[in-house]
């Protein structure tokens, strides 16, 4: 069955890319060796396998200053490092792509009618690796800030959900995952490791500004399952 591409998810390190519009997967190719000699029979080369090669990532979107994640490409691609890179697939796809890259090219771009963009080449270094299951995800979400409904009700197999009428100054998230490391971003950046059915550090929120609250549930060698919610204080 085929899927929608909305919902994938590029990340140089601990950051998230914001913006983007197109992500291209690793290229993978193997060269070949000739082995073809003069008793070889049917008329046919012969060949084994040589040195495989990961290719090329190639991101792009509209450019975003302000973005971690977007700085962090450009600030790679200025000292050369090697960064470890991860494609999350659409949550219920459940798959990712793994690898070490180092940035070749990064540009942008100004047209007349359209918004700015950017766009970054990533060469893939060594064996990218790609997984297919999927952890098994939070069992439980639960969101504390007086005023504040989650909406819709958790459910494991619902990634996206809004958290709005808050009228705290602040909230905590509770996620529950046995077994899994928890990670919350706050507007795609890294804020904290969560621990499984235990609150997080109170989040300061800003009346009618929206915060994106990102859960990021990982069991051991397995794919991770990412969980948005949008937090809007009204009062």
């Amino acid at each position: 069955m085929a899927n929608r591409a909305v919902g994938t998810k590029f990340k140089i390190g601990s950051n998230f890319v914001a913006s983007l519009t197109s992500v291209s997967g690793p290229e993978l190719s193997a060269d070949t060796i000739d082995t073809t000699t003069l008793d070889s029979n049917g008329g046919y080369r012969d060949f084994i396998a040589g040195f495989k090669d990961g290719g090329e990532v190639s991101v792009s979107g509209f450019l975003d200053t302000g973005d971690t994640g977007q700085i962090a490409i450009y600030n790679a691609f200025n000292v050369g490092s090697r960064d470890s890179y991860t494609i999350l697939f659409p949550p219920e796809l459940g798959g990712s792509w793994n690898f070490t890259g180092i940035v070749t090219g990064f540009s942008t771009s100004f047209e007349l009618e359209d918004a700015i963009s950017f766009e970054a080449t990533i060469k893939v270094a060594g064996a990218p690796s790609m997984s297919l299951t999927p952890s098994g995800g939070l069992t439980a979400l639960a969101l504390t800030g007086a005023g504040g409904a989650l909406t819709p009700a958790f459910a494991n197999g619902n990634y996206s959900y809004t958290f709005d009428g808050v009228t705290a100054a602040s909230l905590t998230v509770t996620a529950t995952a046995a077994n899994h490391s928890l990670a919350l971003y706050i507007d795609g950046v890294f804020s904290q490791t969560l621990t499984s059915a235990a609150a997080s550090s109170a989040i300061n929120l800003t009346l009618n500004v929206g915060k994106k609250l990102t859960i990021l549930a990982t069991e051991a060698g397995k794919t991770t399952k990412v969980y948005e919610i949008i937090v809007v204080k009204t009062a």
